[in-house]
């Protein structure tokens, strides 16, 4: 009895990385935005946040320490179908519990901020980067990602989405030179997103979760994944044939505090 849940989560976590995963156009190109900013990591770190830790991996052999926030509402609003987590099994994951808007931590206390997929969920970005410019020493990184062409996530804590004017924007006000802003993926990314999005929600969904995340109901899985599939693995070739980021999936920045 007590191997099943661990089979569970095993066979739960191989189908996230397959290709029948409605999420997979996203995750592949998220994953290769954050490894591409693990380069800037240097000295303590703070990630603003964390969640569980999902990029732990590729930026603690980096930095000197790692320290993790995790705001205490969106982890008990996460969906059990999503993630499993709720704050009391992510100890391990995060080390301080607290508000982006009010960060616990000294001036200049930092050398590198982490901000992914986070910027979208705070009802005043404004506040929360004012908090991350005083966090942050003179000259240190702040490394972003925010999603651009994306449905409505982590209810009710989903308020934006950027563009790189708009982001740009948001980042100077606060001191923040941004020094790369690339996009990530590009038009047929965000049309293998789009079209494996409705497939799940108007013809595979059995609940609608109250983070706004979407369980399958099994028997039309057996239709739904493996069209999921092919649409993805066919816009994945597409993507290769244009440059068109009018549409993508978001932006990836780095950018330094000013002196």
């Amino acid at each position: 009895m007590r191997q099943r849940p661990a089979l569970k989560l095993r066979l739960a976590a191989f189908y996230r990385n397959t290709i029948f995963n409605p999420f997979w156009t996203d995750t592949r190109h998220l994953r290769r935005s954050v490894a591409s900013l693990a380069a800037f990591a240097s000295g303590r770190l703070l990630d603003v946040g964390v969640g569980e830790r999902p990029y732990g991996r590729l930026f603690e052999p980096r930095v000197s320490r790692y320290v993790g926030l995790e705001y205490p509402p969106a982890a008990e609003n996460l969906s059990p179908e999503i993630s499993g987590a709720r704050s009391g099994n992510l100890k391990g994951a995060v080390d301080v519990w607290g508000d982006g808007g009010a960060l616990p931590f000294v001036d200049r206390s930092f050398d590198t901020v982490l901000c992914l997929e986070l910027l979208e969920h705070v009802p005043d970005p404004d506040r929360c980067l004012a908090e991350i410019a005083r966090t942050l020493r003179p000259g240190g990184a702040l490394l972003v990602t925010v999603p651009f062409v994306a449905a409505l996530h982590a209810l009710p804590y989903d308020f934006w989405r950027y563009t790189p004017a708009g982001l740009t924007a948001l980042l100077s006000r606060h001191g923040m030179q941004v020094e790369s802003l690339v996009p990530r993926g590009n038009v047929a990314s965000a049309a293998a997103s789009m079209t494996s999005q409705y497939l799940l929600r108007a013809v595979g969904a059995r609940h609608e979760w109250r983070d706004g995340s979407i369980s399958i109901s099994r028997w039309r899985a057996l239709f739904v994944l493996p069209l999921v599939g092919l649409i993805q693995a066919v816009f994945a070739l597409l993507e290769r044939l244009t440059t068109d980021s009018g549409a993508c999936l978001g932006y990836t920045v780095v950018a330094r505090r000013s002196a």
